[in-house]
């Protein structure tokens, strides 16, 4: 996982306040006082909502992003991996026997007692919420109903899982919000989620949201429910069709293509491939174009072995058979340049995918040489097919990329980053329908596509009724290691650097429900079958994964 804390400080807006989350820390103040009690209703039309994101190295290999919610009333502070690789919400709860000890498996993003809060309701008894991870990892519980904080939005009736049974076997347990296709939720009856009731609850105009994790070390990025914030990324923004999903044939994922590679060494250029289809044809193995899941609970880059031992492994040849090399390397004048359907690239530099291990007890790096080079995972991983189709782009690739979802049209549209940008923020709300994008950009460097034709997941046809409020005080507007919750921080040591603190460890996530394992865990329990995996790791990080383990390693 990553490094980066950003800040959970709602964003400044234009003339509509889009719901934006910042990927962010709390310190003791706010968890003292997390969300002021007085609602407010909120007022109509506003169209975003924003909240931090932040990214935590220190717990897990290649980082993790997180963002800080509240749940029930009075609310409960909890932090939950940010996944758009699968699609529920939930929450460790504070009886689970592996929340009430301190152990390396223990929860260490925030519990939920359901008996402290005055809104809380049960609408499928447990087991309903029954979710198996690649690694062995469980949660089980009901699913339920409540209020949830996130940014300066409290939404109500909102559902998600209450693991009341939890069993990380590789590193530390926490929640998660998944906000990929509800089509893909662990439950036997589809509901709501996040995107959704965001919608329904007309905070945003549809299911569309768009992410902006910043560069490693960096302490907020940000997730924009509703809108985009063109001072995020700089150049040409393009849009393009998402692939279909090979087993139910309809646009459920975030699925895209790879459709030329190169690099520059020292101001050297390699090509190493090009060409291929951006639509369903790359599936085909004549096809060259490289099927690649957008996600951003897995930090690697999963990568199909044969493709990484003829084009990475030689431009790469540092890299040990366990995946490491010195950090030396993150200084190297290295750049990957990345395609995206034949329209767009992206320049990723190499500090963004050669990135520090910590040991998870102590908080400090690990030794790679005798010299005294720390040593860095690096986060493109030669992985085995996962009989999905596609393999797993995440934090890796993802950082150096803006990237808007969008679930009603079945499309996402790309930038380059603008990493580390001190620009004010110039957010512009998405109207509904297939032209939405396009109107809020309205701007000559922007490559729009034709209307998606391919069968696109549909939204829940809910019966349940959302009502939004504005909070008197935001949620996570703490930045760096004081945004980390209490009982998510080491005490007594530090990392390398002062923003680099606890989370929690993943290796790629993707939860499943009763009793079985989803798409995307299932695809991500195939990819330790490469030349390296990261569950050869393990004796020397302290964490295995090929699955998201309920908050340790790598997360899809």
């Amino acid at each position: 996982m990553r490094t980066t804390t950003p800040s959970l400080a709602l964003l400044a807006t234009t003339a509509h306040a889009l719901p934006e989350l910042f990927i962010a820390k709390r310190d003791a103040a706010l968890q003292a006082s997390p969300l002021a009690r007085g609602l407010v209703k909120r007022s109509s039309g506003s169209g975003t909502v924003q909240t931090n994101v932040f990214d935590i190295l220190t717990y897990s290999d290649g980082g993790a992003y997180y963002a800080n919610v509240t749940v029930g009333t009075p609310p409960q502070d909890q932090v939950v991996i940010l996944d758009t690789g699968s699609s529920d919400l939930y929450f460790d709860a504070t009886t689970a026997q592996a929340c009430m000890g301190t152990g390396p498996n223990s929860c260490r993003g925030g519990t939920f007692n359901p008996k402290n809060s005055n809104s809380y309701n049960v609408v499928d008894p447990s087991p309903a919420f029954n979710t198996t991870f690649g690694d062995g990892s469980t949660a089980s519980g009901p699913f339920s109903t409540d209020m949830i904080g996130m940014g300066d939005v409290v939404l109500s009736n909102v559902q998600f899982g209450v693991a009341e049974e939890v069993n990380s076997t590789s590193g530390y347990a926490v929640g998660l919000m998944g906000i990929g296709y509800s089509a893909n939720e662990a439950s036997q009856h589809q509901y709501s989620n996040m995107p959704e009731v965001l919608r329904d609850a007309h905070v945003i105009n549809s299911r569309l949201y768009s992410i902006f994790l910043n560069s490693v070390g960096e302490t907020s990025g940000s997730i924009l429910f509703g809108g985009i914030d063109t001072s995020r990324y700089s150049g040409e923004m393009v849009t393009l069709d998402l692939l279909t999903d090979i087993n139910t044939g309809a646009v459920d994922q975030f699925i895209s293509t790879v459709t030329a590679l190169s690099a520059s060494v020292s101001g050297k250029a390699t090509h190493m491939f090009s060409g291929g289809s951006n639509s369903d044809a790359a599936y085909n193995q004549t096809d060259s174009a490289l099927p690649v899941l957008l996600d951003t609970g897995s930090s690697a880059w999963s990568m199909d072995q044969n493709v990484y031992a003829q084009y990475i492994a030689p431009a790469f040849p540092y890299v040990d058979q366990q995946g490491l090399c010195s950090c030396t390397h993150q200084n190297d004048q290295t750049t990957l340049t990345v395609e995206f359907g034949g329209k767009i690239n992206i320049t990723v530099p190499i500090r963004e995918f050669v990135i520090p291990i910590y040991n998870a007890t102590t908080n400090q790096p690990y030794p790679y040489s005798s010299s005294g080079d720390t040593a860095c995972a690096f986060m493109i991983s030669p992985a085995a097919a996962t009989g999905q189709g596609f393999q797993t782009l995440g934090d890796a690739i993802l950082r150096s990329m803006y990237v808007v979802f969008d679930l009603d049209n079945g499309q996402v549209s790309l930038a380059q980053a603008a990493l580390n940008s001190t620009a004010s923020p110039a957010i512009h709300t998405v109207a509904a329908g297939a032209s939405g994008v396009a109107q809020a950009i309205n701007s000559a460097s922007y490559l729009s596509a034709a209307v998606q034709t391919r069968s696109i997941a549909a939204a829940v046809a809910e019966t349940a009724s959302f009502q939004a409020s504005t909070a008197q005080s935001t949620v996570g507007v703490a930045t760096g290691t004081a945004a980390v919750p209490a009982d998510a921080q080491v005490s007594g040591t530090s990392g390398s650097s002062g923003t680099q603190s606890g989370g929690s460890s993943s290796t790629t996530s993707g939860s499943s429900g009763s009793g079985s394992t989803s798409k995307a865990a299932a695809a991500r329990v195939m990819v330790t079958g490469g030349v390296w995996s990261w569950a050869s790791m393990s004796g020397v990080l302290g964490v295995v994964g090929a699955s998201m383990v309920l908050g340790a390693g790598l997360v899809l």
